[in-house]
């Protein structure tokens, strides 16, 4: 099978059954975290509902937009399955590319075929051919014909409109922002956990870059809220400097988070997101703004921690 991973929409997707028209989803029964199932689900149209349905490519990885994590592949825990040696879809913590054969994947659009990169003749099936919602979505081996197969068919139908990138800019992508996506989540349930994740400073700086060099407007919150967790650091040093003092790790925390929350509301009020709504009334507003400081204080302290902590 020829790998074609750049098969993939650019932005965020449905990906739909050609057997019976369902969505991939996550399964929500029983909270959704690392290790939580893949299961069939009625399509939904609803924002912020349609977020668990929806998926975005970065080279082989695919990003679940409402909880941040990955699609991966495991030994399934059901007694049957123990015999069978069947493996699971669930989502899961972003690997590193290296340690990832389990999370990245190709879709062929001949037929569509999701597949593994790792063994390519292993692709997205929905166990049994199951026609109901809330069937579990499984790997399997590649039928011999597509007609055997048409559970494991698949049709990627992309969100929203295609968005008008920056020509000047190569980072202008929806797919190169994906592990800031991956680490944020969704922000309507965003920063009831902890995230102990460590975030790539490769990536904070080039949204730094963005919004605070080259001043693009219509950026994420993700973008956002990374730009400003490096602007927070980087005026908590500057000021420790001017003041001829050394850096307290005790101390700088409390102080970098009031710097982070400070300047997201700053970023808030003068540019806004890629996501507002002309609709939102002031109390949606203030909840906003509120889990975008909480977003950019944990992110600003993540960095800190992972950059200066002896």
């Amino acid at each position: 099978m020829t790998v074609e991973t750049d098969s993939f929409p650019v932005g965020y997707f449905y990906i739909i059954s050609k057997m019976n028209g369902m969505a991939m989803d996550i399964d929500k029964n029983d909270g959704v975290k690392a290790g939580t199932r893949i299961v069939t689900a009625l399509k939904e149209e609803r924002k912020p509902e349609r977020d668990s349905q929806l998926w975005i490519h970065q080279n082989g990885f695919l990003t679940n937009k409402f909880s941040g994590l990955v699609l991966d592949v495991g030994k399934s825990k059901k007694f049957i399955d123990i015999f069978t040696g069947h493996d699971h879809l669930y989502v899961d913590v972003m690997k590193h590319e290296e340690n990832a054969d389990d999370q990245r994947f190709g879709y062929s659009s001949e037929h569509g075929h999701i597949y593994t990169l790792s063994e390519t003749d292993q692709v997205v099936d929905i166990r049994k051919k199951e026609m109901e919602a809330g069937a579990t979505i499984m790997i399997y081996k590649k039928a011999e014909t597509p007609e055997k197969g048409i559970n494991q068919l698949w049709d990627l139908q992309l969100a929203d409109p295609p968005r008008v990138l920056d020509s000047s800019d190569d980072e202008e992508d929806d797919c190169k922002r994906a592990r800031l996506t991956a680490w944020f989540g969704n922000w309507f349930g965003w920063g009831h956990n902890e995230k102990n994740e460590v975030l790539q400073e490769k990536e904070l700086q080039k949204a730094h870059k963005k919004v605070y060099e080259k001043k693009k407007s219509h950026l994420s919150y993700e973008i956002i809220a990374g730009a400003v967790a490096v602007q927070a650091v980087k005026m908590y040093m500057e000021k420790q400097e001017e003041n001829g003092e050394e850096v307290r790790f005790k101390g700088a925390k409390e102080a970098i988070a009031a710097y982070a929350a400070k300047e997201m509301v700053k970023m808030f009020t003068e540019r806004g997101t890629d996501d507002d709504d002309d609709d939102e009334d002031e109390e949606q507003k203030e909840k906003k703004q509120s889990l975008l400081q909480k977003m950019a204080q944990s992110a600003a302290l993540n960095y800190f921690e992972t950059k200066y902590k002896n």
